[in-house]
């Protein structure tokens, strides 16, 4: 077992990881401190808030287009699962080029409001809308007959809703690694912007299923879209209005190229280990958020007594959304904690060797066994909370890293990649989970075959727990504590 002090650096005894683990990095050389871009510490709870609500709007429709979308037009729309599948693929991939762009133009925009904020503020409305008519495609008589329209208008409206997100989001996610310098400030700062993050996804679990109760099926999922549409609209207006950012950080000198920046961000090694990490975990979690549904409803099922006694409102897949992200927010203060003792590091691997065993405790899962799933599920969504606040506070430090290496910050750059990782795992294994689904026989609103359960149960249990196995292998290999941030600091003349 690894074992850490509280700055999160391996005690001698660890020889067995010590031989795994690369050498440390040179020091930078020192650069001319920034006119102007002093330390920044002590931010205050308002700004954090006003930060954190932008994620509520990001949250609760990624949700929903996560893990309701395909659900929505196989079994409601009538599209093939097939097609949806290459549907989700098309989209995500052409929208992953679009982050490099929108990376690179977000860290040269010299605007007055700012570099982040226009974007956050003008991709507010027409995200809203576009995710409204994501949800209202046009009746189909003969759904069979209509497959190429149907289709069209879902690739259409998916790609451009991911796009507009995209114009919003690397601005936003970016902006939240300025805010402040302080090595635990930053995990705060992150963990606030979580909560509200978890918010969302607990409002994007309940509401729904409500509304789709309560006006029936694609006029109830319409409805979801108009609301929801407007609530994106609203939180992101108050996140861009209210969040300030540092002037000071304009005056660095401008980033290159789009593409050139993302191949001068991956020659931060620290970086480089962090995102492979990162990836095989965004893989590991993308299968499930798929399929959470279809496990839900065709493998587990909905019993006698649930339907006698829970309104019809709260079907068991939204119970079963409530349970996770609820616990991940529970979760949120402990893991803050355990990482102020043993560093990022040690505590983003006890969370992933959590997922690792709930995910493969899936494997079990059988008709009925709601008991069984929701104990699986509070653990799961402890490691959740932990997933979604640690690694992008690891991120933040790792840019002043290259600040001090290269007189740059390119955030937009560091999280442009960061998106365009967690899209392409989204995308492929999205695309493979719906494309299996089709090869084995699934059939919309009918009792499934035994192949297309054990098909279910291998990639929502055994698939993920493989790939989280394999991103605890790849986080062993990053090193950047708390003490080489506050020697990079010193070179850039913002430490205490």
């Amino acid at each position: 077992m690894v074992s850490f002090s509280n700055k999160g650096e391996k005690r001698p005894a660890d020889a067995c990881f010590r031989r795994m683990t690369p050498p440390a990095e040179p020091a930078v050389a020192p650069l001319p401190a920034v006119p102007g871009a002093a330390r920044q510490s002590g931010l205050s709870l308002r700004t954090s808030l006003a930060y954190g609500a932008g994620n509520f709007a990001f949250a609760m429709l990624g949700l929903v287009v996560a893990v309701n979308l395909q659900f929505f037009y196989t079994d409601y729309v009538g599209l093939a699962a097939g097609l949806v599948a290459w549907s989700l693929l098309f989209a995500r991939v052409f929208d992953s080029f679009a982050d490099p762009v929108m990376a690179y133009v977000s860290d040269r925009t010299r605007f007055r409001l700012g570099r982040r904020r226009p974007y956050i503020l003008g991709s507010a409305i027409p995200l809203g809308a576009a995710f409204y008519f994501l949800f209202t495609p046009p009746a189909a008589a003969d759904p069979v007959a209509s497959q190429g329209v149907l289709l069209v208008y879902m690739v259409a409206l998916y790609t451009l809703t991911y796009v507009i997100w995209t114009i919003g989001a690397i601005p936003y996610y970016g902006l939240g690694a300025e805010l402040t310098d302080d090595y635990h400030e930053r995990t705060r700062v992150i963990a606030v912007r979580e909560a509200f993050s978890l918010a969302g996804l607990l409002v994007a679990t309940l509401l729904p299923a409500y509304l789709i109760d309560l006006y029936g099926g694609r006029a109830g999922y319409s409805f979801m879209g108009a609301i929801l549409g407007a609530g994106v609209a609203f939180f992101l207006l108050v996140s861009g209005a209210f969040t300030a950012e540092r002037a000071a950080f304009r005056a660095l000198p401008p980033s290159l190229g789009p593409y050139a920046g993302w191949l001068e961000t991956l020659r931060n090694p620290h970086f480089r280990r962090l995102l492979w990490a990162f990836v095989l975990a965004a893989i590991a979690g993308a299968v499930p958020a798929t399929l959470v549904i279809y496990v839900a409803v065709y493998v587990i099922g909905t019993p006698p007594w649930w339907t006698a006694s829970i309104p019809s409102w709260m079907p068991t897949w939204s119970y079963y959304l409530l349970v996770y992200f609820l616990s991940g927010v529970l979760a949120l203060p402990f893991w803050n904690a355990i990482a102020r003792r043993f560093g990022k590091r040690a505590t983003w691997g006890i969370a992933i060797a959590l997922a690792t065993a709930t995910s493969a405790a899936c494997f079990w899962l059988r008709p009925g066994s709601i008991g069984l799933f929701t104990v699986i599920l509070v653990f799961g969504g402890i490691a959740f909370g932990n997933h979604i606040a640690l690694p992008p506070s690891m991120v933040a430090d790792l840019i002043d890293w290259d600040e001090a290496r290269t007189g740059s910050r390119r955030e937009g750059s560091y999280f442009g990649i960061w998106s365009f990782a967690t899209k392409f795992a989204n995308a492929f294994t999205g695309f493979a989970a719906l494309q299996v689904l089709e090869h084995v026989g699934y059939v919309p609103g009918v009792p499934q075959s035994p192949r297309v359960i054990i098909a279910m149960l291998w990639m929502y249990s055994w698939f993920p727990a493989a790939f989280y196995l394999l991103a605890g292998i790849a986080l062993a290999r990053f090193r950047f504590t708390h003490d080489d941030l506050d020697a990079v600091q010193r070179t850039l003349g913002r430490s205490n």
